[in-house]
């Protein structure tokens, strides 16, 4: 309790550090049919405060966790951008993160723990603080291992900074 105090005031008085985006997704895992049937699959990120706002694009830190009805696991790290229209609320999103795969008991086999996504998506902004996008994802060994059959999974997404 005695550090309770001093860790809320040093949360409170850096909040700019703590800036970013919370980003939730829910979509279908497998949409490409590698397997019989697709899984439903949510998503959730955390984006950094950009380090590099440039004239057309920011580009942030991320972290990413997917999880789907058949029990394919998916948790990453890497890097997302943004691409703005100029004078417009749409953008283009874009992500990559290397990352570590469980398969589930009825899951996409992707052979391998080490997995690679990559992300590309087309979103409109609402107001300051939320966005819309559609994002399709692919995940994939990089041919690390033989067979490379990846995973691709759509879904609709949410965007909230702060």
């Amino acid at each position: 309790m005695k550090y309770l105090t001093p860790a809320l005031f040093l949360m409170s008085s850096t909040s700019a550090a703590f800036c970013g985006e919370v980003v939730l997704g829910v979509g279908a895992d497998d949409v490409l049919k590698h397997t019989e049937t697709s899984a439903t699959a949510i998503v959730a990120e955390y984006h950094s405060a950009p380090f590099f706002e440039g004239r057309y694009a920011d580009y942030s830190f991320a972290v990413a966790a997917q999880v789907d009805h058949d029990g394919d696991i998916f948790i990453g790290t890497g890097l997302s951008a943004q691409w703005h229209f100029k004078d417009s609320p749409w953008f283009i999103e874009g992500s990559f993160m290397p990352g570590l795969y469980t398969k589930g008991s009825e899951g996409t086999p992707l052979n391998g723990n080490m997995q690679f996504r990559t992300l590309i998506g087309l979103g409109y902004e609402l107001d300051d603080t939320s966005r819309v996008s559609l994002a399709l994802d692919h995940k994939s060994n990089a041919r690390l291992k033989s067979p490379n059959p990846g995973s691709e999974t759509l879904a609709i997404r949410y965007r909230h900074s702060f």
